[in-house]
């Protein structure tokens, strides 16, 4: 096989890890047809269980990364690309079909938009389209149409990741360009995308996202909004994330990126699809046609491991700029398919316990961490090979000695709140397994303030992810405690929170909306104020004695997400941390309202009557510069230590 450089990302550590110990019951049978009423009803309607057995039986598939890249030579084409670029004189997709049925093939995935944003069907969302570019067809529905014609089943990969539109994370470890970030238009703009294509093509058996995990996270664009979605329109297609950590953890089956040193390990039981490319890179290349590819006796060797390890094999065949695949490629795949029968395989072994249906937290504090790192890293859905965040409390000495506790704020009250997951490390699993959570308890609260103990337990060390569930409660708020963990400390990258077989219902807000209140700071007694009464954008946002004044009173409405926006009643501008800014220290200020994520803010209760205010873009919490309570002391974004100057006291003035 051919040397592959894919320019994505790179793996360091272990390749595979063991599905024993997760905790798993068994969900067997066929696929129960659902409807998308059903769905929004109760929160119902798809059987995961069979749904991941239909994609294990799918075995061999085919992936074709056909996009703007095939025409500039880039695995990742740059944004703000003239469409026109894209010009096949055809595109044959009926050709690909006929290859894949001659490989033996049962499924296709098509890219149906890439990171830089080019869409391969006529959104109507944005120009980067099929429609504006050198060939105005609809090449999705040719797709759809040639495989299903030769009985194939159809699946669709959609990177949320678009740097054109501009989706994407600002100031993470991926993304450092500030002028960029992804706003609520963005969030919305993603949501009508993948409408489109989950509506206006038939059935669709798999949806594969990209550039979620590994750049975007939770709180940029919430998976819980995405999963919804598809659910709701497509209750039977299966959802995978291309994240590439050793184990199962945002979506319904794992993916497993072999070109980036990830596969599915022998002994492996979890359900997924394991992706490799028969040429050297995902596009086709100048040297496609011409080049050694993956040879017949290296996919029919993958086949057979697989088939033993529950893993779909998708091999990534690239169209060329002519819409059609090279000669050497359709060879190849016949060859595979003259050589190659399945054998057969008996049913799926139960596959681990999920949160079904998702509560995207919208803030997180802790008893103790590391610093820098913050709370907030263990749910904002961020992972990678090499690359997790974690709230971690190394090095488990003197203040950071075991128990400590992380409270998660869910964005309002939820009924049916039953399931946690809690993802261990995924990366340098040979350094050992220090900081794994080996015994934990579970509290939950309706006001942030009384909790009640549901759930304890113990759990093994190692990657596997864990779970916990506990009978059905309203709740907003969650406390997870780890009273032990492997090396004295703590290191948890990812926390999921919801319900498993039902979907939790928000009941009400942690702060009554549409109500005016004063935020009166608990160290000084004074109020949160804009700087001598200015409506200017950009005024400052002080300490200043409660007077009662209208600059001193500040109108709280929500989002759909259970964020808050705060509007001075004095001008009607909101609260926001200045220049869409994640640096601590940056000030907070008024600035006329927009629907952008640095408007928006988690208002947390952290004790009697005191609340903490998180700032949705950047993370981190309203404090006062140099913990100062004189008059005219700024407010800065800081990370939040649970200190009196960061906290606020609403006073209902209504």
């Amino acid at each position: 096989m051919t040397s592959r450089n894919f320019g994505r990302r790179h793996f360091l550590g272990a390749a595979g890890a063991s599905a024993a110990g997760l905790l798993a019951t068994s969900v067997s049978g066929g696929v129960s047809p659902a409807t998308a009423a059903e769905v929004l009803a109760t929160g119902t309607g798809w059987d995961t269980q069979a749904l991941l057995q239909k994609l294990v039986d799918m075995r061999f598939g085919m992936f074709n990364h056909f996009n703007l890249g095939t025409y500039t030579n880039e695995e990742w084409a740059a944004p703000n690309q003239n469409p026109a670029i894209f010009a096949p004189p055809s595109v044959d997709t009926d050709q690909w079909a006929d290859a894949a049925r001659s490989a033996g093939m049962s499924y296709g995935v098509l890219t149906t938009k890439h990171h830089d944003g080019f869409a391969l069907w006529p959104t109507k969302y944005g120009t980067q389209n099929v429609m504006n570019s050198g060939y105005k067809h609809d090449v999705v529905r040719q797709y759809v149409d040639s495989f299903r014609s030769r009985g194939l089943k159809v699946g669709f990969y959609f990177s949320i990741w678009d740097r054109t539109h501009p989706v994407q994370a600002t100031g993470g470890y991926h993304v450092s360009d500030p002028a960029a970030g992804v706003d609520s238009p963005q969030i919305t703009y993603v949501l009508n995308q993948l409408r489109e294509l989950l509506t206006g093509y038939g059935e669709i058996e798999v949806l594969m996202l990209d550039g979620y995990a590994w750049q975007m996270g939770h709180q940029q664009v919430p998976m819980q909004r995405v999963r919804d979605l598809v659910k709701s329109l497509q209750p039977n297609c299966l959802i995978i994330d291309i994240c590439a950590v050793l184990t199962p953890w945002l979506a319904d089956g794992i993916f497993w990126e072999e070109p980036f040193g990830i596969t599915a390990p022998a002994g492996n039981t979890w359900a997924g699809m394991q992706g490799q490319t028969i040429s050297n890179g995902w596009f086709w290349h100048p040297s496609t046609p011409t080049e050694g590819l993956m040879s017949r006796d290296a996919i029919i060797t993958h086949l057979t491991e697989l088939e033993s390890r529950w893993t779909s094999f998708i091999l990534n065949c690239p169209p060329n700029r002519n819409g059609k695949l090279d000669p050497n490629v359709v060879a190849r795949l016949a060859e595979v398919g003259a050589a190659f029968s399945p054998n057969p395989r008996g049913a799926l072994p139960a596959q681990p316990l999920r949160a079904e249906h998702l509560i995207t937290p919208v803030a997180a504090y802790a008893t103790a961490f590391r610093e820098p790192e913050p709370p907030y890293f263990a749910i904002d859905g961020r992972a990678d090979n090499k690359l997790q965040t974690c709230w971690s409390t190394w090095p488990g000495t003197g203040e950071l000695a075991m128990p400590v506790s992380i409270t998660l704020d869910l964005g309002g009250v939820y009924t049916d709140v039953t399931t946690l997951e809690y993802l261990p490390k995924q990366w340098n699993r040979q350094n050992g397994t220090d900081g794994d959570v080996t015994s934990y308890e579970i509290s939950t609260s309706a006001n942030g303030v009384t909790f009640t103990t549901v759930a304890s337990g113990t759990w093994a060390t190692g990657p596997t992810p864990k779970l916990a569930e506990w009978a059905p409660v309203t709740a907003g708020y969650i406390r997870f405690t780890a009273k032990a963990g492997s090396g004295g400390y703590t290191n948890v990258a990812g926390l999921r929170v919801g319900g498993r077989t039902a979907k939790p219902a928000r009941q009400s807000f942690a702060v009554a909306p549409n109500r005016a209140y004063k935020l009166i700071n608990p160290a000084s007694g004074k109020a949160l104020t804009v700087l001598n009464g200015s409506t200017a954008n950009r005024a400052a946002v002080v300490l200043a004695p409660d007077t009662n004044a209208a600059n001193q009173r500040w109108t709280l409405t929500t989002d759909v997400d259970g964020y808050y926006k705060l509007r001075d009643a004095n001008s009607g501008k909101v609260l926001e941390i200045g220049f869409r800014s994640r640096t601590i220290g940056e000030k907070a200020a008024i600035y006329s309202s927009a629907d952008v994520l640095q408007q928006q803010w988690a208002i947390t209760p952290v004790s009697n009557g005191k609340v903490a205010l998180t700032n949705r873009f950047s993370t981190y919490a309203l404090g006062l510069t140099g913990e100062a309570t004189t008059d005219g002391t700024t407010t800065e974004q800081q990370l939040y230590r649970g200190s009196a100057h960061q906290q606020w006291t609403l006073v209902d003035v209504t």
